[in-house]
């Protein structure tokens, strides 16, 4: 639907879409989904990328949550998250909410029952439906490099893993490490 309307805005600017403006927001997960990047709602218009968290972006946001975390908790946090901008919320928003110690939100993080646990198994449930890109991660997992750029794409536009080629790639943070290692293994 998205795809028609761009189109028909562009093939017919006097037509009642010349002025309808889509804005589609999602999350990384989606790509996950789609294997044909050609035929996706994804590929046109302007995209912008959130980046990870800077170390300085996550002293900053805990000093903004009341500082729930010490010097070194924050280190710790910051290996643990890897500066996804969503566990990192996520986090301080329980950590705060739930008044809960540094070393109780780490001891559960990586766990079904956990603050993560819904984004985790939905993690799980999507690799799950591509047995061929669950064995790239597990290769990756093992330290290997992604076999094609397909499925480095895929697997970084998901925000599974992180790097700048197939050949230099590592898991996106510790907690998805962790996580997976449990479940694909």
């Amino acid at each position: 639907m998205f795809r028609t309307w761009h189109n028909d805005r562009a093939l017919n600017p006097s037509g009642p879409c010349s002025r309808l403006t889509l804005a589609i927001a999602y999350a990384t997960e989606a790509n996950l989904f789609i294997k044909d990047q050609n035929q996706s709602p994804f590929n046109v218009g302007t995209k912008l990328l959130l980046e990870d968290f800077t170390f300085e972006n996550v002293v900053d946001l805990n000093k903004r949550h009341g500082s729930p975390l010490n010097d070194s908790d924050l280190q710790r946090f910051y290996r643990l998250t890897g500066g996804q901008p969503y566990l990192i919320r996520r986090a301080l928003n329980d950590i705060v909410a739930q008044n809960m110690s540094f070393d109780e939100f780490a001891a559960k993080a990586d766990h079904e029952d956990g603050t993560f646990g819904d984004h985790l198994r939905r993690i799980l449930f999507v690799l799950s439906r591509d047995p061929q890109l669950t064995e790239v991660l597990r290769g990756v997992l093992k330290g290997k490099p992604c076999p094609d750029y397909e499925s480095f794409y895929r697997l970084r536009g998901g925000g599974v893993i992180k790097g700048e080629s197939k050949d230099q790639v590592s898991m996106r943070c510790e907690i998805y490490a962790a996580y997976l290692r449990k479940h694909l293994f």
